[in-house]
């Protein structure tokens, strides 16, 4: 059901789409004047314009060409033994830089055209702000022979999906729509930079060959809340304002089940955080949310509620001291000073003074920069000291000076979700140590066999199997000055296994109590991964092959292990900063070392496994963090 609210605006939308000429969907003309009088006066603007017409110049020096197919899927561009990154060698020779392995065929060799489509979408863009900013009409020709000759071919490409099958889901230009749409929205946006220096038939010919055919094709592919569902909304509703199709805004915006309003409405925890649980998926669908809320706002419609700016809150309340994303879940995330320019577009809507004190020190040197940015923002701490609970959404961020430690306990988050309920992130000592390891490209089979298991990520694993998909809850939570006390609970992703850990955070000192309580044995393997140089005080002895054969266990190598029932301490040393972990003494504990994948897979990061066999066990460790 709709709220009053939207109702509201639904009326207000009525008035609007019953007469909805082309419109200009990424800057007016006055903005586009503001924006060069910015450049001319303030240093940061002046970066801003040299750095798009720079990009423009390259474009229009760079010979036009738009390949006769589709691309495909770029995460099938990893090599499938060690998962490193292909390279190009010719259009059909595709080499692995670590292994020397040569990949041939599809869909290796459509890859390369996704980047080739991809800088063509650029370049238009690019060039149609540069003609507005400077008035020079190479640069609008250009951008309208990149239209033009995407008109021209556009409805002869096939549509195929990462599988190479003709059906609905997959793209004409790439190989899912989701691709499509991030690819179709700066052709859009520059289309309306230059169609009042096209004829009316060069409009008709881009507007009914290329824009409404990929708007069609977007469509009919249906999602429900969903990242991909912002951008095709974005990608439908941009085409929309740009030709005057009042229909596809309608769509983009106020349908029910997908429009922009159901994605805020109830894809948005209460917290800010985007429902899939991964702060590199909430960028992402931030970078697809702003371009539909731009052109709507130049047509006279505030799509800027107030539930949708908490989205900007969340990357800042989730923050590592340094800005660092937890990493929790797919796509890791990334430092908060490297998405500034999502916040020039915030700051100008909302003003809110934490958005204008990131972009005031970030580079400024950004299109958003120089289009929206504000010339004057506060300047001031972008991380919050304060701890923050982010209980819809399952977060907790315990700080102390010069400390945190983040912990993933709540809801799953479908799709994206990683298997690592209790999970924790460190920082201590100027360092990032305890070490999620996010995700890797998706075609690679050491995603599924690493990067998706319990084994990977700081929590416990329980008989040796990944845990299941049920969220987790808060307990106790209580911040008082530079003391966190939080404890979560995981009660349903082992069958008849109730797990709980409670950490107190204080500076430079974590208290970490993880309780194991079942009514049968079991084997609990209590896992910490951080970077740097990891040794123990008991004395271990090397074992032959990995700690397992499954479940990620197969990719834990360069294996030690030890027995000890007393007390013991664990170090990592990495740079000058040191972590060290001091557990209490417990009967019959097994003590593992070893290395497992990173964030990248060539890096092979140490790995401490404590293991119990018991009905009930607790991992009692304080963290303390100290050096630099």
């Amino acid at each position: 059901m709709r709220t009053a609210p939207w109702l509201a605006l639904c009326s207000l939308w009525t008035a609007f789409a019953a007469d909805a000429p082309r419109r200009a969907v990424l800057a007016s003309a006055e903005e586009i004047g503001a924006a060069n009088r910015k450049a001319d006066s303030i240093p940061w603007a002046r970066t801003a314009r040299a750095r798009l017409l720079a990009a423009a110049e390259s474009a229009l020096k760079t010979p036009l060409d738009i390949p006769d197919k589709g691309g495909q899927w770029p995460h099938w561009y990893s090599c499938k033994k060690d998962g490193a990154r292909l390279v190009t060698d010719s259009p059909v020779k595709h080499r692995c830089p670590v292994c020397g392995t040569i990949y041939t065929g599809e869909p290796y060799d459509s890859v390369p055209l996704y980047f080739i489509h991809g800088r063509n979408s650029a370049a238009a863009r690019n060039l149609a702000v540069a003609s507005r900013l400077t008035g020079r009409g190479e640069f609008a020709a250009r951008a309208i022979a990149i239209l033009t000759g995407y008109a021209d071919r556009y409805r002869s490409y096939p549509r195929h999906t990462i599988n190479g099958e003709d059906k609905v889901g997959g793209g004409k230009l790439m190989a899912q729509t989701l691709d499509e749409s991030v690819w179709l929205i700066p052709v859009a946006q520059a289309y309306s930079l230059v169609a009042d220096r096209m004829s009316p038939a060069g409009r008709a010919h881009v507007e009914d060959d290329l824009l409404r055919p990929a708007a069609a094709v977007i469509a009919e592919h249906k999602m429900g809340i969903h990242n991909i569902q912002c951008w095709k909304n974005s990608a439908v509703g941009v085409v929309g304002f740009a030709t005057g199709d009042k229909a596809l805004i309608d769509a983009a915006i106020n349908d029910p089940e997908r429009g922009f309003h159901a994605q805020i409405e109830r894809g948005v925890t209460a917290d800010g955080l985007w429902w899939e649980g991964s702060l590199g998926y909430h960028v992402y669908t931030l970078q697809a949310l702003w371009p539909l809320a731009e052109a709507a706002r130049l047509a006279g419609v505030d799509l800027y509620s107030e539930r949708y700016s908490k989205m900007y809150d969340a990357p800042l309340a989730l923050a590592l001291p340094d800005g660092s994303a937890p990493g929790f879940n797919d796509n890791a995330g990334v430092n908060v000073s490297t998405v500034a320019d999502l916040y020039e577009v915030a700051y100008a809507r909302w003003g809110k003074a934490p958005y204008g004190r990131l972009i005031a020190g970030s580079r400024r040197d950004s299109l958003e920069a120089l289009l929206y940015g504000h010339s004057d923002p506060p300047k001031g701490p972008i991380v919050p000291e304060e701890s923050a609970l982010l209980d819809s959404a399952g977060f907790a961020m315990l700080r102390a000076r010069g400390t945190a430690v983040a912990m993933r306990f709540g809801r799953h988050g479908g799709g994206h979700g990683h298997p690592d309920k209790l999970n924790i992130v460190t920082y201590g000592a100027g360092r990032a140590f305890g070490l999620d390891p996010g995700s890797i490209a998706y075609g690679v089979p050491l995603h599924q066999e690493w990067y998706r298991t319990t084994i990977a990520h700081n929590t416990v694993t329980v008989d040796g199997a990944n845990q299941g998909v049920a969220d987790g809850a808060a307990g106790q939570w209580l911040a008082e000055g530079q003391v966190t006390r939080f404890t979560g609970s995981a009660d349903a992703v082992y069958p008849g296994v109730k797990l709980s850990r409670e950490l107190r955070l204080s500076p430079g000192q974590l208290e970490d109590r993880f309780v194991c309580a079942s009514e049968t044995e079991h084997i609990y393997d209590w896992a910490f991964h951080a970077p740097g140089k990891l040794t123990v005080s008991v004395k271990t002895v090397p074992r032959d092959g990995p700690l397992g054969a499954a479940n990620g266990y197969q990719h834990v190598t360069e294996v030690a292990s030890a027995s000890t029932d007393e007390v013991w301490t664990a170090e990592w040393e990495n740079g000058g900063a040191k972590l060290t972990l001091r557990f209490k003494a417990a009967a019959g504990t097994q003590v593992f070392t070893g290395v497992g994948p990173g964030r990248d897979p060539a890096d092979k990061v140490p790995v401490l496994i404590v293991r119990r066999q018991a009905a009930n066990t607790v991992f009692d460790a304080v963290h303390r963090f100290t050096g630099r």
